[in-house]
């Protein structure tokens, strides 16, 4: 089977490098699309076809790639060009769109899989010109609030979303949804993310309570990462005389609401925020953490959730999105509503006064549901399925 992947950028998100190399060791021929934009170096069953990024290697490439498709399939390459103008009103927007889709119809494949659920809009000449099945990935933003503010996206994915071949959504709470939109529910299949597997042999380096309860959040400044109402639990936690440090790791500009809310709140001395972190030294700070919480207001199921709980790292975090599909309260970790820092601060309190003695029972249930749920072999697995079952369907 030829599963043809379209991401973007190349190199991609950790999941769908994950995929990449996944798909590669279970023996697909993979033939990936995008802007090279660093090294790669995956085996031998993954092709690469780069579009350059600078405007004049672009243009000789939108040549040879004309030449070669004119060659194969002139119909094809006609009405390329013809719904490609039609949408695009600067040379600059239609040289980027040509050099997108010509690799892509030059070359056959069975599946081809969108990663990003916005190239509905961004590129509906897909739906008309490619002959292979079209599966799309399903994510968090992409479906959660993004058309809900985006009235053409929201048509788009009306237009589009019913004549989809299949669906991957990261959690059940995307796939009911994406439903609202027109999908076909029998052609979504939840397929969760999965963690490195290196990470269920490490347990954090602290013990609980040891000094300072050391609180840990990791994720970009973003609204929907809830970051206010984290410093509202530690103003509730500064105000019952708990001794802690909350430490923010997010890569960005620091919000101007969560400079004031540190100052107002008298949080100067108990607040870190660093700017984001290589993946090795994230997981080392992370283990030395004895919490880690999740204030989201939206997500589909948050990468960092598990793989703390992989490492041996007790988690609160909101009930948002598809989290419940991972974290059980009081089993392999806490959860609260979202919008609720007085419930967090209460549960973050709990288990200060519980001195860590239902950790380990905590830890040994939060590895076991990573294992069984959210393990690589398990998400390749799922992947092919679903490759197999759009394919024949």
């Amino acid at each position: 089977m030829r599963v043809a992947v379209y991401s973007g950028n190349i190199p991609s998100t950790t999941f769908i490098e994950n995929l990449i190399k996944g798909l590669d060791k279970y023996g697909f021929e993979i033939l990936l699309f995008g802007k090279l934009k660093g090294t790669v170096n995956y085996g031998k069953n993954v092709k690469v076809y780069p579009t350059p990024v600078r405007q004049l290697p672009l243009i000789f490439f939108i040549i040879k790639n004309s030449f070669i498709l004119m060659m194969k399939d002139p119909g094809k390459f006609f009405k390329a060009i013809k719904a490609i103008n039609r949408k695009n009103k600067s040379t600059g927007a239609f040289l980027k769109n040509m050099g997108m889709i010509l690799p892509i119809l030059i070359q056959k494949h069975d599946i081809f899989h969108i990663q990003w659920a916005k190239t509905v809009l961004q590129n509906p000449e897909l739906f008309e010109l490619l002959d292979s099945k079209i599966i799309l990935s399903l994510r968090g933003a992409h479906i959660n609030y993004s058309p809900l503010t985006d009235k053409k996206l929201s048509e788009a994915y009306r237009k589009y979303f019913p004549v989809i071949d299949g669906y991957h959504a990261v959690s059940e709470a995307i796939k009911k949804e994406t439903v609202k939109y027109g999908a076909a529910g029998d052609r979504i299949k939840v397929i969760y993310s999965s963690v490195n597997k290196d990470l269920l042999q490490l347990n954090s380096e602290k013990e609980p309570a040891a000094g300072s309860f050391e609180i840990i959040s990791i994720g970009r400044f973003h609204w929907k990462k809830g970051y206010h109402y984290a410093l509202d639990t530690m103003k509730i936690l500064k105000d019952r005389k708990i001794k802690f440090r909350y430490t923010i790791i997010a890569q960005g500009k620091v919000p101007e609401e969560i400079l004031f809310l540190i100052n107002e709140y008298e949080l100067n001395g108990e607040v870190n925020i660093i700017p984001g972190m290589k993946f090795d030294e994230l997981i080392k700070r992370l283990i030395r953490s004895d919490m880690l919480i999740l204030p989201s207001v939206e997500e589909g199921i948050a990468n960092v959730v598990l793989e703390s709980m992989a490492a041996g790292v007790p988690v609160v975090t909101t009930d948002c999105g598809g989290m419940n599909e991972a974290v059980e309260d009081n089993i392999n970790g806490y959860i609260v509503r979202i919008r609720e820092p007085e419930l967090m601060a209460d549960k973050i309190s709990e288990y200060i006064r519980s001195e860590g003695k239902s950790v380990p029972e905590l830890i040994k249930n939060a590895k076991a549901v990573i294992e069984e749920k959210f393990s690589p072999e398990r998400q390749i697995k799922d992947f092919a399925d679903l490759y197999s079952t759009t394919l024949n369907s």
